[in-house]
């Protein structure tokens, strides 16, 4: 993995806290449309007939927008298969971290480190 240079580091925090503050004023903008939990019963009910679907809506576009998500996978028998192979290396990993079974610092590091990761980064992580 190339290492990043200052510039690049700085750039992706300020990309990282741009997101964060979009996140965080729509979620803002969402809250405030709710109802104040001080409000009548009546007139969170009137609120919900008539604003209620619109507003879920408008929650599920920003989760979906914000969290990168919904998206329609159509994955090939074979593609399913190699997901499953994969999920299954990694729920032995894991397996393995949780049993009674002595493992070194060293190894328990690695393992908990290559979880998750790319096949290719782990492939490359082989030969290091």
């Amino acid at each position: 993995m190339p290492i990043s240079t200052p510039v690049e580091m700085l750039s992706q925090a300020f990309s990282a806290l741009f997101w964060i503050v979009g996140l965080h004023k729509s979620l803002q903008q969402l809250s405030d449309e709710f109802p104040n939990s001080r409000q009548s019963q009546e007139r969170f009910e009137l609120w919900w007939q008539t604003n209620y679907s619109t507003w879920a809506e408008q929650l599920k576009t920003t989760v979906i927008n914000y969290r990168n998500i919904n998206h329609q996978w159509e994955f090939s028998i074979e593609q399913q298969q190699v997901l499953q192979r994969y999920y299954d290396a990694n729920q032995l990993r894991l397996d393995c971290l949780h049993s009674n079974c002595e493992v070194t610092l060293a190894i328990r590091q690695e393992i908990e480190a290559s979880l998750l990761l790319p096949q290719k980064e782990l492939e490359d992580r082989e030969w290091e």
